[in-house]
């Protein structure tokens, strides 16, 4: 091993030693090898969930773009069976309407309020 000498503020030193008494650790060079191991460890973990956090956001935009799909396609296919309804109405209109009244609506259009 190496040895390295470094300063700690004392609120610093106090962490170590605490640390060092809760783990049962013989020396406080054993203690900052552990508190870096857990450091390391940590930051480890932390990618991994950094880069989890980063698929599901992007799962989350898929899901978001997705429903809005769906929400277009819904409005869509109201659209068309509003006009599918409106069509068979005036269908029906046609087929119970008198003569003169086809007659009339031929030359001047079929008023789509007019029942």
């Amino acid at each position: 091993m190496k040895k390295v000498t470094f300063s700690l503020e004392e609120e610093q030193l106090e962490a170590v030693d605490e640390f060092q008494e809760e783990h049962d650790i013989s020396s406080r060079s054993e203690a900052v090898r552990r508190l870096i191991g857990e450091y390391e460890e940590l930051q480890r973990q932390y990618e991994e969930l950094h880069t989890e956090y980063e698929q599901l956001e992007t799962e989350l935009e898929h899901e978001r773009d997705r429903n809005r799909m769906i929400l277009e396609q819904r409005e869509e296919h109201t659209e068309l069976v509003r006009y599918v309804e409106e069509e068979r109405s005036a269908e029906q209109r046609w087929r119970e309407a008198g003569i003169g009244q086809r007659i009339k609506w031929r030359l001047f259009g079929m008023d789509s309020e007019e029942e």
